[in-house]
């Protein structure tokens, strides 16, 4: 009777440490902006080509746009939209993905991404395992048609996906590789659907088997190695603890990118 007891203990204890890390960490999938919202009216009515180093840091404050996207949108009345959107509340749930992961998803009004280019890396944290944020990590395959290479989940090769999905995460990042031609950055994302896709998911690569390999010849992959071993196969280290697993996050620290957009992380 009191090893039934002890068992119940365990197993109430259990599910309610399980809970109440649930009650922690979903409030952290989205993070209002820190920043004071402000008329930008000022900034719409110039001409891209005439902002200064303070109109690029108010408009990133204002709307999560880098310079990368700003200098790429075909009108700086868009920037409404983007700061509407960066400072809209959101709704998002909390779905099992995995018998032992989870994802929060916006169901209405998706996000607005900032123009995409191959090669761009999109990151979020909305990923987790049950109360440890592991994150998720994308790479842009075809960017013209809004494609991206991903290791989706444990139990599943890496796949294609649409970017669409992107917009509904409750955070992400989008990376850009800085003083690269775009052709450069066009070429891994090129060798990256040639080599990487239909990969099997291994969450211990980088243990074993080992963090690199051709890619040509690679047995398994995650989300965050994908993304590195496309690059580093273009001599592109963006592991930025050089650890021997590599984590969103590492990838998230690399020097090596600059912030295209930053949605949902305060």
């Amino acid at each position: 009777m009191k090893k039934k007891l002890f068992l119940i203990c365990i197993i109430y204890g259990v599910i309610s440490a399980y809970v109440a890390s649930l009650f922690y960490i979903e409030p952290l999938a989205h993070i209002y902006p820190s920043a004071e919202k402000k008329d930008i009216s000022y900034l719409i009515q110039k001409n891209i080509s005439d902002y200064t180093d303070d109109d690029y840091e108010v408009i990133f404050q204002q709307t999560g746009l880098g310079k990368p996207a700003v200098d790429s949108l075909s009108s700086p009345l868009l920037l409404n939209y983007y700061q509407k959107s960066y400072f809209a509340e959101v709704e998002y749930k909390c779905n099992m993905n995995s018998p032992v992961s989870f994802e929060e998803r916006i169901e209405d009004s998706p996000v607005l991404l900032a123009p995409l280019e191959d090669g761009d890396v999109l990151i979020t944290n909305s990923s987790h395992v049950f109360s440890w944020r592991n994150g998720h990590a994308a790479i842009v395959v075809d960017a013209e048609n809004g494609i991206t290479l991903e290791a989706v989940v444990i139990g599943k090769n890496s796949k294609v996906q649409d970017t669409e999905k992107w917009r509904h995460y409750p955070n992400f990042v989008i990376l850009r590789l800085k003083d690269a031609e775009k052709a450069e950055r066009t070429a891994i994302a090129r060798s990256a659907y040639k080599y990487l896709c239909d990969i099997p998911y291994i969450l211990t690569i980088g243990l074993f088997p080992a963090k690199y390999c051709e890619p040509e010849i690679v047995k398994g992959t995650q989300c965050a190695h994908l993304v590195w071993l496309a690059y580093a196969a273009h001599g592109y280290d963006i592991d930025s603890d050089n650890g021997v697993i590599v984590t969103p996050n590492d990838i998230l620290n690399s020097e090596l990118f600059e912030v295209v957009q930053v949605y949902g992380r305060g």
